[in-house]
């Protein structure tokens, strides 16, 4: 059985008693009422936050938090006919910031803070492996949008067009005919 009755533990929070007087209420160290106070918090923001999606935009954000690719999540989620349809929603979705709030919020919960995943990257990008330096290095990239999904290029080109009478090269209109036979 547990020793800190949690619903007891956050009345007593809420009322304003000092975590010593709680911790020595439950017969726990002050470190133990820290944590688990900071553990029911979090956890209270989490449902918080996936209380604003639907069934099923809950358990693509699940899927996302397992890892899976958007395309994969919205396969597992949604009744979809197509990779394509699949593909558009999970794009879709990642757009939506109640979607990026929860995946934030659930990778934090369980530790995978920004900062965290940094340096799991740069273990990956000094790694002695090329081919997964590569990689780590391309997701870095990623992060930062210094990579960008698509390259546009914009080509502006300014033409001269000066008209030749082909007919003296023995080209122009066919007999009969009303185009031009080159």
């Amino acid at each position: 059985m547990r020793k800190i009755d949690d619903a007891l533990l956050l009345e007593m929070a809420d009322r304003g008693d000092q975590q010593t007087a709680i911790a020595a209420h439950f017969d726990v160290s002050p470190a133990a009422i820290s944590k688990r106070l900071q553990r029911l918090r979090q956890h209270a923001a989490q449902a918080a936050v996936l209380d604003n999606l639907t069934a099923k935009e809950q358990r693509f954000v699940a899927e996302i938090c397992s890892g899976t690719s958007q395309t994969q999540s919205a396969v597992a989620a949604f009744d979809v006919g197509s990779y394509d349809s699949a593909k558009a929603i999970g794009n879709r979705l990642m757009k939506d910031p109640d979607i990026n709030l929860a995946i934030s919020t659930i990778m934090e919960a369980q530790g995978l803070t920004r900062g965290h995943l940094i340096a799991r990257l740069k273990h990956h990008v000094d790694g002695n492996d090329p081919n997964v330096s590569l990689r780590a290095t391309v997701e870095g990239l990623k992060l930062t949008d210094s990579y960008p999904a698509t390259k546009n290029v914009n080509l502006n080109l300014n033409v001269d067009v000066c008209p030749v009478d082909l007919s003296r090269y023995g080209y122009g209109p066919a007999k009969g005919t009303d185009y031009d036979i080159l």
